[in-house]
Order: structure tokens, then C-alpha cells, then sequence
């Protein structure tokens, strides 16, 4: 076989190329190669490309996904956020109203912990129901803002915060029954016993009067056993009660405020190390009677259950209580003559 090149000018000279039998067959196999490659190309490149846009769409949808999942997440944690918030304000509120005296019957039903409006942290339920738990708390806002208006000394009468002051406390006994520790008997505990450091401050928790200063003769309820003791009267709220000061700093007929010190922690009476007896007594058909005073704190967390107004005013001591010494019996015939005797304990010394 011969191929002749023809010059592109006519004076150039016409080459020609001779390819043998051999030669013949190795251009026509690179040929067929050539061929094969063209139509391998032909099929393999759209599918490389298609596998390709594959990857980038498998790779896209992943993290379109994770991006999806993540804002799932942060939706979540807004919903609970929001349902946390609600229902705690709806706790501050149920407290306030418990201090303010509103009757349970007017109090909005839904912010009680036990309705269930906002009972599921699912995001769309929080979304749906918060609209109309909002409106129960502007409604709860506007009765407690009416009763203010009524009766402008009010907030600042109340007894709504922890008289410990700064000092580091712990609750050591709650309000309710329990076994005495020093005779062993069934006891209910008409208060709550804070321990503190002594010489910690004790303070007033709303304004008022104070009533009786020093220590309880025998035979007046179970006052006497606690040793120096303050009774507070904040008029048509009540009163609190604070036992087992080491030191008394005010006197019958001061007028004390909020935050105004008391006296100091001590364990005067019946106290087995430095703490504070505390009790808050409510009016209840015309007489005062002792009731959870935890649910009067709302400066700080002691209690970590959440109670309806309902539940709060329904609960009280047990049985007949005697009169409070400067507000049911005169502070003259409830005051101690003189040191309290010594009784021990169980190898300790009680007042």
C-alpha cells in the first residue's frame, strides 16, 4: 500500500510513503483500537458525569438534612425554652396571688402546674397552645395589678422573701409531719428550720409591726421551745415567726421594713446547731393558723415543686394552734419570767 502526500504549492515535490502487508495490518488494529476507544468514551464519560452528579446531589442532600436536623434541634430547645419560661412565671404568679389573697375560684385554671396546656415539649403543641396560656397570665397579671390598686400596702406588707439575708442557708426540716429528734414522737413541723452559719442575719420579710420580742413562757403552744424568738405582724397578712435567734435586735411596737434586721442566727431552745425556725400564719376564718411559709419565698428556689393556688390555700397545720403572743394574748402573760430551764436531750442541753 502507498499514500501519497501532495504539497499544498505546485513546486513542491509529491511524497510517497509505502506501507507493506505488516504495516497495513498494525494501522488498520491501531485503527479498530482507536475505534473502541471512541465508542468506550462514548458510553463511559456520560456515566462518569452522571455518577458524578450523583455524589453531588447524595453530598447536597446529607447536608441539607444535617442542616434541616440541626434547625429541628434549635426548634426544639426554643419550644421548651418558651414552655419553661411560661410555666415558671405562671409559678411566680400562682405565688403571688397565694400572698395577695386572691380566691382560687378567680384565678385563672390554666396555670395551674397540673393543666396540661403546656404539658408536652413538642414544638408545634408549644406553638399552638402558648397563645392562649399567654392570655391566662395577662389575666392572672390584671387581677394581681387590681388587688394592688385596692390595697397599696400590700406589696410591700407581704412576707415574700427568705429573712436569711446573704448568708449561705440549707433547709434541715421541712413544713408538715415528722418524727421529733429530740423525743421521738410524731411531731407536724408548723414551719421550716433553715440552717445557717451563726451569726447570720436574720431579716423582715415584708413590712410590719413587731409583736413580741424575747422568750415564751411554757404552756404557750410549742413557742417556747424555741428559745429567743420574733413574732411579726404584718396586719391583715398575717404573721412570721422566727426561733432559735442567738441574738434579738428589735423591741415590741418597732415598725420594721422589708430587709430590716431582725436579730442573728443562733440555737437558743431546742436546736441541735445554728439554725433559723421559720413560720408564716395566715389568716383563716378569723383566726391565724400556721401554713407552708415556702410558699411565700419568691426571691429564692427552696422549693422546687410547683403548687395551683388551690393547692397552696387549702394547706394548713393541723388542729387547735394557741394564740400568738402581741397579737392573740398580750406580750406581757406570754413572756418568760427569766431564763428558760434546761432540759436534756438525748445527752444535749435544750432550753
Amino acid at each position: 500500500m502507498q499514500l501519497q502526500f501532495h504539497p499544498g504549492s505546485s513546486r513542491g515535490t509529491v511524497r510517497t510513503l509505502s506501507i507493506g502487508p505488516g504495516g497495513v495490518r498494525a494501522l488498520t488494529a491501531a485503527a479498530a483500537a482507536f475505534a473502541l476507544l471512541a465508542v468506550s468514551l462514548w458510553f463511559t464519560v456520560p456515566a462518569v458525569a452522571l455518577r458524578l452528579e450523583r455524589d453531588r446531589d447524595r453530598e447536597g442532600a446529607r447536608g441539607e438534612s444535617q442542616a434541616l436536623r440541626a434547625e429541628e434541634q434549635s426548634l426544639r430547645r426554643l419550644a421548651a425554652d418558651l414552655r419553661l419560661r411560661a410555666r415558671s412565671s405562671a409559678d411566680l404568679m400562682n405565688r403571688i396571688a397565694f400572698l395577695y389573697g386572691v380566691a382560687p375560684p378567680a384565678w385563672p385554671r390554666v396555670l395551674g402546674p397540673e393543666h396540661p396546656l403546656l404539658g408536652e415539649d413538642a414544638p408545634e403543641r408549644v406553638a399552638e397552645r402558648l397563645p392562649r396560656y399567654l392570655r391566662a397570665l395577662d389575666r392572672g397579671f390584671a387581677l394581681l395589678a387590681a388587688r394592688e390598686a385596692e390595697d397599696p400596702a400590700l406589696p410591700r406588707e407581704v412576707p415574700a422573701i427568705l429573712p436569711i439575708g446573704h448568708a449561705v442557708f440549707e433547709p434541715a426540716a421541712h413544713f408538715g409531719p415528722r418524727r421529733s429528734p429530740w423525743t421521738g414522737e410524731d411531731e407536724f413541723l408548723s414551719g421550716v428550720e433553715i440552717a445557717a452559719p451563726a451569726g447570720s442575719a436574720v431579716v423582715a420579710p415584708g413590712e410590719g409591726v413587731v409583736a413580741f420580742a424575747g422568750t415564751v413562757r411554757r404552756g404557750v403552744g410549742v413557742l417556747w421551745q424555741l428559745g429567743n424568738v420574733v413574732v411579726l405582724s404584718h396586719g391583715a397578712r398575717g404573721a412570721t415567726i422566727f426561733g432559735h435567734l442567738g441574738r434579738v435586735d428589735v423591741r415590741p411596737g418597732q415598725r420594721v421594713v422589708r430587709g430590716a434586721p431582725l436579730g442573728l442566727v443562733g440555737s437558743s431552745g431546742w436546736a441541735v446547731s445554728p439554725r433559723l425556725r421559720y413560720e408564716y400564719w395566715r389568716p383563716d376564718a378569723g383566726e391565724l393558723r400556721p401554713t407552708d411559709p415556702l410558699f411565700a419565698v419568691l426571691d429564692s428556689p427552696l422549693e422546687s415543686h410547683r403548687w395551683s393556688l388551690a393547692q397552696m390555700e387549702a394547706t394548713w397545720a393541723p388542729g387547735p394552734v394557741s394564740p400568738l403572743p402581741g397579737i392573740g394574748m398580750p406580750a406581757e402573760s406570754a413572756a418568760a419570767p427569766g431564763p428558760q430551764p434546761v432540759r436534756r436531750v438525748r445527752g444535749r442541753k435544750m432550753r
